[in-house]
């Protein structure tokens, strides 16, 4: 998307995630069972649909649009690495992408690891964060 990127480089066990202005989650089942979140700052999320966009369209248009994009975009990253998870991703199933805006955090609970890393831009950043059945450092 022409889009200038630099990655954190490394995962981060967390206990609480700070959510942007949109998030989407994914739900990752069968052989593997945990939530993908994608988080965006509201600035790179436009600049990002504006890539989706040919011709002109209007602010209600747009909109929607915005919040398909946040779903592709989220789509996209889960499907180009279902081969790096156990089994190839064989097994595995995917919920369609849901959404949100305006969600504040999500804390975790007993039970569940959290692993978070950014993907920093000129126009703001995503976060990226699973949440499953796993705790520590080295879980990812």
């Amino acid at each position: 998307m022409e889009i200038k990127t630099m990655c954190e480089g490394q995962f981060h066990s967390v206990n609480k995630i700070e959510l942007k202005k949109y998030t989407t989650v994914i739900g990752i089942g069968g052989t593997l069972n945990c939530l993908f979140y994608t988080t965006y700052d509201e600035l790179l999320l436009d600049k990002l649909t504006q890539k989706f966009i040919f011709g002109e369209i209007d602010k209600e248009e747009f909109l929607a649009l915005r919040e398909s994009a946040a779903g592709e975009i989220a789509n996209t990253i889960i499907g180009h690495s279902i081969t790096d998870f156990p089994n190839r991703g064989y097994g595995v199933t995917l919920t369609p992408p849901s959404t949100i805006e305006d969600a504040k955090s999500i804390l975790n609970t007993e039970g569940t690891g959290m692993i978070t890393t950014s993907l920093f831009t000129p126009y703001g950043n995503i976060e990226f964060t699973i949440i499953g059945p796993f705790k520590g450092e080295n879980c990812a």
